[in-house]
C-alpha cells in the first residue's frame, strides 16, 4: 500500500513538472521570421493553475479511492456474527479459517484469539480465557490503529483535492472538474471515516457476543487442537 501511495504521488509530481516544462517550451517558441514570441505571463500562469488543480485533484481523489476500496466486499456485522457463531458451534476449525480471512474487522481479532487459544492446547475455560481475551484486545487495538493511520492519510489526500479546487478558482472561470473531484474526495473520506467507526464499534460488540463462543467451543472439545510440537 505504501508503494501505491508513493507511486501516485510521484506520478502527480512528475506530471506537474512535465506540464511546467511544456508550457515553458511553448512560451519560448519563435515566429516564422525567427523572432522570439512575446511571453504572456497571465495566459501561461492560468494554464499552469488549471493543470495543477487537475493534478492535485486527481492525486487526492486517487489516494482516497484506494482507501475506500477496503471498505467494500465484507459482510455486515449481524451477518458475519451469525455466520461465525454458527461455525463455532458446528465446526470451530473452519470458523478459525473464516475469521482469519476477515482482515481489518473483528473477525481478524477472533482468528488471532483462536490461534492463541490453540497454542495453549488445553480445554480449561479459565486458562483459555486468559489467553484469548488479551490476544483479542491486542489485535483489536492494532486494527483500530491501522484504520486510524488510513484516516490520517485520507486527510492529506482530502487536502490535496481541496487544494486543487482552490487553485482552480484562481484561474480563469469556475473549475468544474476539480470541483467534482473534490466532492468525490469528500464522499470517499466520509465513507472511510464511517467505516472506521463501525469497525471500532463491532470490535467492542464482538468481544461480548462472539469471543465467549470461542472459549466455549474450545473448552467443549469441539475444536481440534493442533498436535504439540516437540
Amino acid at each position: 500500500m505504501r508503494r501505491i501511495h508513493a507511486a501516485a504521488l510521484v506520478f502527480g509530481i512528475a506530471t506537474l513538472f512535465a506540464t511546467v516544462e511544456l508550457a515553458s517550451a511553448q512560451a519560448e517558441d519563435t515566429t516564422e521570421e525567427g523572432a522570439p514570441v512575446e511571453k504572456k505571463p497571465e495566459s501561461t500562469g492560468s494554464t499552469l493553475k488549471t493543470v495543477g488543480s487537475y493534478v492535485l485533484g486527481a492525486v487526492g481523489l486517487g489516494l482516497l479511492l484506494i482507501s475506500v476500496t477496503k471498505t467494500f466486499g465484507g459482510l455486515s456485522y449481524p451477518a458475519a456474527r451469525l455466520s461465525l457463531i454458527n461455525l463455532l458451534r458446528t465446526n470451530p476449525n473452519q470458523a478459525e479459517m473464516v475469521a482469519k480471512g476477515m482482515e481489518g474487522t473483528f473477525g481478524e481479532a477472533i482468528g488471532a484469539a483462536m490461534k492463541m487459544g490453540a497454542m495453549g492446547g488445553t480445554t480449561d475455560p479459565a486458562i483459555l480465557s486468559s489467553m484469548t481475551v488479551p490476544s483479542y484486545d491486542g489485535t483489536g487495538t492494532a486494527i483500530a490503529a491501522r484504520w486510524g493511520a488510513l484516516i490520517g492519510k485520507g486527510k492529506l489526500a482530502l487536502m490535496a483535492a481541496g487544494g486543487g479546487f482552490v487553485l482552480g478558482l484562481t484561474g480563469d472561470g469556475f473549475p468544474v472538474i476539480p470541483f467534482i473531484m473534490a466532492l468525490l474526495a469528500v464522499g470517499c473520506f466520509v465513507r472511510v471515516f464511517l467505516y472506521k467507526s463501525e469497525v471500532e464499534s463491532t470490535i467492542v460488540r464482538a468481544r461480548h457476543e462472539v469471543l465467549p463462543e470461542v472459549n466455549t467451543a474450545m473448552a467443549s472439545g469441539r475444536y481440534a487442537f493442533p498436535p504439540p510440537k516437540y
